[in-house]
């Protein structure tokens, strides 16, 4: 099963940060701003400022929190609900049918479209499928496909490495 759309936003909004590089595509407003563009989150180039990006670090943490939640059904909601708050969204004709889209133009409402993607996944069923890997070094997002949605790590061979990294200990153990 492929991620739809907003799944796929919001997988890359969380791994715009990389714990295992130590890399982060947002750390100036202007490298926010194009993050926001190149994702369609904003038509254009639109000027960040320094209180826009911390917004949207706190955004990104957030939902790295509330996916770690669906690991094990324990919702870690509230940082999503804060951040949320300064964040409107109104209800609308999208599509034809009532639809959330922001309240505000400008990165303020391009950061809401994150919103707008989270209340979509919920609706489609998806959002329990977004997960952080379980391998402590690389806390990487993914979309779980599997049917029964018990994956616990990302596609980068996590597992792997952690299965053979305890076969090995156990192989020395015994020796």
């Amino acid at each position: 099963m492929a991620p739809p759309p907003q799944v796929e936003l919001l997988v890359a909004f969380t791994n715009s940060v990389d714990q295992d590089e130590g890399t982060d595509d947002l750390t100036t407003p202007d490298e926010l701003s194009h993050w926001l563009h190149e994702h369609g989150l904003a038509s254009q180039l639109i000027h960040s400022t320094p209180a826009d990006l911390a917004l949207a670090l706190r955004l990104r943490d957030a939902l790295h929190a509330a996916m770690v939640g669906n690991h094990d059904a324990t919702p870690q909601l509230t940082a999503l609900a804060a951040v949320g708050q300064e964040l409107p969204l109104v209800l609308a004709e999208v599509a034809g049918r009532p639809g959330l889209r922001p309240h505000w133009d400008g990165v303020r409402g391009a950061l809401s479209g994150v919103l707008v993607a989270v209340n979509e996944a919920v609706a489609d069923d998806t959002w329990r499928r977004l997960k952080i890997c379980s391998s402590d070094e690389c806390a990487w997002a993914f979309f779980d496909a599997t049917k029964n949605r018990s994956r616990t790590y990302c596609e980068w061979g996590c597992g792997n490495k952690i299965k053979s990294r305890n076969y090995r200990a156990r192989q020395r153990a015994t020796a």
